[in-house]
C-alpha cells in the first residue's frame, strides 16, 4: 500500500510510520492473518487530506467535511480528525488515530459497520462501530474485538469494496 499526506503539517514519512505502527501492532488486523506493507506500486492507498479533498475522494459517500472513508482502493483520512479527536471520544489522540486507521482499513479488508456496537454499557466499542459519530454508551476503542478478528479472518467479503450504501455485515459477534 502507499501512504500519502496531502496536508502541510504532516509529512508522508511521518504518516506512513504512524499508519504502519498501527497496522503492524499485534492488537490489530494482523490477528486475522492480514499483513500490510508499504509498496509504491501497490493498488491500495491511504491518503491524509483536508476535509474538502476527502469529500471529493469519498464521493458518492457523503463525508460532510467531518468523516473519513474507504472507497475502492482508497482510504481517505480526514486531516481535521487526524489533528483532533471528537470531543465525545474520551481516549487519547494517538488511540483515536489507531481507531481511525483500523476502522477505515477494516473497510478496505471487507469489514462493515458493527452491529451491535459493543457488548454492553461501558464495554469497548467495536473498532468497526462508527465511533467518530457517537459511542452510544460504549468505551472508546482503537483495536478490533475478538469477534471482528474472527470475521476478518473468515474472508467472506472482497478486498477494497466499491461504493455500496446498502452493504451490511455478514458476520457478527454471534457468528
Amino acid at each position: 500500500m502507499t501512504v500519502e499526506s496531502h496536508v502541510a503539517d504532516v509529512s508522508s514519512a511521518d504518516l506512513a510510520r504512524g499508519v504502519m505502527a498501527t497496522l503492524e501492532d499485534p492488537r490489530g488486523w494482523s490477528r486475522a492473518g492480514v499483513r500490510f506493507r508499504l509498496d509504491d506500486g501497490a493498488p491500495y492507498r491511504i491518503v491524509l487530506a483536508e476535509p474538502g479533498e476527502v469529500d471529493q475522494l469519498c464521493a458518492p459517500y457523503i463525508t460532510s467535511g467531518r468523516y473519513s472513508c474507504q472507497i475502492g482502493p482508497v482510504v481517505a483520512l480526514n486531516a481535521d480528525r487526524w489533528r483532533q479527536r471528537p470531543s465525545h471520544w474520551g481516549g487519547s489522540l494517538d488511540a483515536y488515530r489507531s481507531m481511525l486507521v483500523n476502522h477505515e482499513v477494516g473497510h478496505l479488508i471487507g469489514q462493515h459497520h458493527a452491529r451491535p456496537t459493543c457488548s454492553g454499557p461501558g464495554e469497548p466499542a467495536a473498532v468497526m462501530a462508527q465511533q467518530t459519530k457517537a459511542l452510544g454508551g460504549c468505551a472508546p476503542n482503537g483495536w478490533p474485538l475478538e469477534w471482528e478478528v474472527r470475521c476478518a479472518a473468515a474472508r467472506t467479503e472482497p478486498l477494497a469494496p466499491p461504493y455500496d450504501p446498502g452493504a451490511t455485515a455478514t458476520c457478527g459477534p454471534a457468528t
